[in-house]
């Protein structure tokens, strides 16, 4: 198969963060600096959950749309018999 009919999804671009991690004391931990800190991941969940949460709805809306032209289509050919 090439790409044109394989479908899926096409990434138009990556954005890199640019939100500082997210530091917490924790002496203990073995990836913790000289000062004792963890430096860890700036990814908010909420935000991430909320742009898929969005996603699969903007997918479903598609899908919908989608179907409903196929049923006008069926239908328009049932008027041609």
């Amino acid at each position: 198969m090439n790409e044109q009919t394989q479908g899926g999804v096409r990434v138009s671009r990556v954005v890199e963060s640019d939100t500082p991690f997210v530091p917490v004391y924790d002496p203990a931990h073995p990836h913790a600096d000289e000062n004792g800190y963890v430096m860890y991941p700036n990814v908010n969940s909420t935000e991430e959950l909320t742009d898929l949460m969005a996603a699969t709805r903007a997918y479903e809306a598609n899908i919908t749309a989608l179907n409903a032209i196929k049923a006008i289509a069926a239908k328009a050919l049932e008027i041609g018999k």
